[in-house]
């Protein structure tokens, strides 16, 4: 959306850039282009071509505003990885149970086999759970590198709740539900995005959405943030919490509880139709929003 490459053909989901790209369904230029750019910091921080540590990232940013990878990105940034002789870490704290609805995984939503997974957050329904996965070689590496004491790890409350999590998750089809709602919820951002010209752009996947807001579409600048902070409360006032995030604080963060019904979907919706319709009518008082 900001970057230097990268337009409408560039990712997998309901909800694309508005600038064109020359990418085709099958090839993403983008995705090639940020695999170079990538592969060209490697040369200059390791140019004996090793040494590297590692490569770790979301599947789909969570405080970076659901940022997305164009498409194939990150199969082209493990195999650059593993030429330098790191290993490749996914975080699945945020991506991870299902939440983008089509794939359990982040990683397996983007065909890659990361070294070591690191996850938490939902697989506790907010008991405090965390875990690390990795292959045989990392942990047989790490196991032989030496001493290490973790007081909590492996408590047998905190396993019984993550299991009873998973058994909830499977029981009541919540990856499928990410996929029916979220759906839903982006088909809806696209509308309010033609409709609003402070709408710059609307992502995601699944349960995992953003949308930022802009002075216009024209020049996509950012939102002030004492006009997001108007558009917070006021939204909060109908009765929805949202989160704010991106560098310029200008991006409302979604990613509402796994179990949300096509109802609450649709709430949503015609919340942010009413407030954004305020907005740009001149009904909001921004400037009691504003510093002095």
């Amino acid at each position: 959306y900001r970057g230097i490459w990268g337009g409408s053909k560039c990712r997998d989901g309901p909800c694309q850039t508005l600038r064109s790209c020359d990418c085709q369904d099958d090839e993403c230029h983008a995705a090639e282009m940020y695999a170079q750019q990538y592969k060209d910091h490697l040369f200059h921080v390791c140019p004996s071509g090793g040494g590297l540590a590692g490569f770790i990232a979301e599947g789909i940013g969570g405080m970076s505003a659901s940022m997305m990878a164009p498409k194939g990105f990150f199969k082209k940034a493990y195999a650059i990885t593993k030429e330098y002789g790191g290993v490749n870490i996914m975080d699945e704290v945020q991506t991870g149970f299902g939440r983008l609805g089509t794939h359990y995984w982040a990683f397996e939503y983007h065909g890659v086999k990361p070294d070591i997974i690191t996850a938490a957050k939902s697989i506790g329904n907010g008991y405090p759970v965390a875990m690390v996965v990795s292959t045989p070689e990392v942990s047989e590496a790490f196991a032989n590198s030496g001493f290490h004491f973790n007081t909590f790890g492996g408590n047998a409350l905190s396993s019984a709740a993550g299991i009873a999590t998973l058994q909830a998750m499977d029981e009541d089809d919540l990856m499928r539900n990410s996929d029916v709602v979220g759906t839903r919820f982006l088909e809806g951002f696209n509308e309010l995005r033609s409709k609003y010209d402070i709408i710059g752009d609307c992502r995601g996947k699944g349960l995992f959405m953003c949308l930022e807001l802009v002075e216009s579409q024209s020049n996509n600048t950012p939102l002030p943030l004492y006009h997001m902070m108007a558009l917070h409360e006021t939204i909060k006032n109908h009765g929805i919490i949202m989160g704010r995030t991106g560098p310029f604080g200008n991006c409302f963060r979604i990613q509402p509880p796994m179990c949300v019904s096509a109802d609450d979907a649709d709430f949503t919706l015609a919340v942010l139709d009413t407030v954004l319709s305020d907005y740009v009518s001149g009904n909001i008082d921004v400037e009691k929003f504003k510093p002095n």
